[in-house]
């Protein structure tokens, strides 16, 4: 048997344990990070992208989240309770018959009340913009696999996000295939913009799953 924890898992290493493939074209994918129209920032939002511009060469991983990502994502209606709300740094565990391993999830949008339930978002490592570590994309992934199989959710598209410094790179995770996104530098007001309707779009999702009205 594997024994191996979240963040010790590569990208190639989820590919072949659980068949999934990366498609370099995704339809599903770029219908989500596809913007036709920028829209003006909320001048809170703005003032955190030069904020961020200013500090991100300096700014450690828990920096970074205090300081820019937690207020950023702030800004969107991802506390909605009791229909679902934001989860973080939550300690999961799955076991198959080849491979057990465990960690904890940066951060999610699920159904549930004191534990999440449904998924639909993630986001995962806040990394800095000098760093060494460990495989981001394979550590989103896993938590994004393991979070399809339990909830047999092989049916319904799961989103992703993982940030490196100033880069957010997108995450569509469609039954076995998969797609990332070019990478959105959330210093770039052009970027940001997109990232703003590209996280709207997230929320209306969710809404239309969960036929919320208000």
């Amino acid at each position: 048997m594997i024994v191996k924890p979240f963040e010790k898992w590569l990208f190639e290493d989820v590919e072949i344990e659980f068949d999934i493939e990366r498609v370099e074209d995704m339809p599903s994918l770029k219908r989500w990070i596809n913007v036709e129209a920028l829209e003006d920032l909320p001048p809170r939002i703005d003032q955190l992208r030069l904020s961020l511009a200013r500090n991100v060469e300096t700014w450690n991983e828990d920096e970074l989240k205090m300081l820019f990502i937690g207020p950023f994502l702030l800004e969107f209606d991802f506390n909605h309770p009791p229909a679902y709300r934001v989860f973080t740094q939550r300690f999961v565990k799955f076991k198959t018959e080849r491979i057990e391993s465990s960690g904890r999830v940066e951060w999610m949008i699920a159904t549930g009340k004191q534990r999440p339930r449904q998924p639909f978002f993630f986001l995962q490592e806040y990394k800095p913009e000098k760093t060494n570590g460990n495989d981001p994309l394979g550590q989103l992934l896993i938590a994004m696999v393991d979070a399809q199989a339990k909830n047999d959710m092989s049916h319904q598209n799961l989103f992703g996000c993982y940030t490196i410094g100033r880069l957010w790179f997108f995450v569509l995770l469609e039954g076995k295939q998969y797609g990332v996104s070019r990478a959105f530098d959330a210093t770039q007001l052009d970027d940001m913009q997109a990232m703003f309707v590209i996280l709207k779009k997230v929320e209306k999702h969710i809404h239309e799953v969960l036929n919320i009205t208000d």
